[in-house]
């Protein structure tokens, strides 16, 4: 059964709802637009053990030492499985959380294998969802 968690800002919304969309067993979503690492940290703990976490986060903060550190508080708190860590499309923020998800051993997919408009989002997050889904 591929039971998931995604957490995160707009990118994590718009791969929840491609990913619930094609799948049957539909992922929770904790995740909203413009999220920080901050506010992130300050959500509640779900209280359920997930297979998969998939941790859509840093395009809203300055690249650096504290989103690292935010980052890394993130992954010890929220999940202890498989993660899977969406690499925004700045430079700067995706080699940060590059960082930290090769720091734990989790497995990334950078964002900027698929088109985009604004540099931010994805056009198309069937394409991001139908690779995560492999």
């Amino acid at each position: 059964m591929f039971e998931c968690l995604i957490l995160g800002d707009s990118t994590g919304l718009g791969a929840a709802q491609a990913i619930n969309h094609r799948s049957a067993q539909q992922c929770d979503v904790q995740a909203v637009e413009r999220a920080t690492a901050a506010q992130i940290l300050a959500w509640r703990e779900t209280g359920k053990d997930y297979g998969t976490c998939i941790f859509a986060m840093g395009s809203n903060d300055a690249a650096g030492p504290a989103l690292a550190g935010k980052l890394a508080k993130i992954r010890s708190t929220f999940c202890f499985r498989r993660v899977i860590w969406l690499l925004p499309y700045a430079r700067p923020q995706a080699y940060t959380v590059s960082s930290v998800a090769a720091r734990f051993g989790d497995e990334t997919l950078d964002l900027v294998r698929f088109e985009t408009r604004d540099r931010i989002h994805p056009r198309n997050y069937s394409q991001v969802a139908a690779v995560l889904l492999r």
